[in-house]
């Protein structure tokens, strides 16, 4: 005796509706009903996506200091805050931050503080010092700054014999 096929229907249908591919109410529904849930869907994954995955903008210390296509390759300038340079070297940004009592300025291609140690743009110093570096951050075009808390570096020594200076 052949077995009998058990056939499991959702419950209000009679046993003579057929089940097409996109299950037993499409004739009533109609397909709209079917692609409004996948279109709703594909929408819900996209705004949680955005949600969750969005960058922002640096926030907590992080203090803006200006648009980083105004710091020029091989070159560096002082921002709004106090003590600080940016300059870019090899594509990189570095911010560099002058020593507690020790002014810091910039000549050419490089820095010098107040004892004449000198630096290049990315804060090292042939005599294996550096001053303070922070952290940058660049959001949208806009470079941040956190100068709450520096990369803490030792100051190279001061040069032997008579200071560089700064000839422009």
């Amino acid at each position: 005796m052949p077995r009998r096929r058990i056939r499991v229907r959702p419950p209000g249908l009679k046993p003579w509706t057929r089940i097409g591919p996109l299950g037993p109410f499409r004739g009533r529904l109609g397909l709209g009903w079917v692609v409004a849930p996948l279109v709703v869907g594909a929408v819900l994954v996209v705004a949680v996506w955005l949600v969750l995955f969005r960058s922002q903008a640096p926030g907590g210390t992080f203090e803006p200091v200006g648009p980083a296509a105004s710091f020029a390759e091989g070159r560096a300038r002082g921002v709004d805050l106090p003590g600080v340079f940016i300059g870019r070297a090899g594509g990189q940004l570095f911010v560099v931050v002058q020593e507690d009592g020790c002014s810091l300025s910039f000549c050419r291609t490089r820095y010098l503080d107040c004892r004449g140690a000198a630096y290049a743009l990315d804060g090292t110093s042939p005599s294996r010092g550096s001053p303070d570096l922070l952290p940058p951050r660049i959001y949208k075009g806009t470079v941040y700054v956190d100068p709450a808390h520096p990369v803490a570096g030792s100051p190279a020594p001061a040069p032997r014999g008579s200071p560089p200076t700064c000839s422009r």
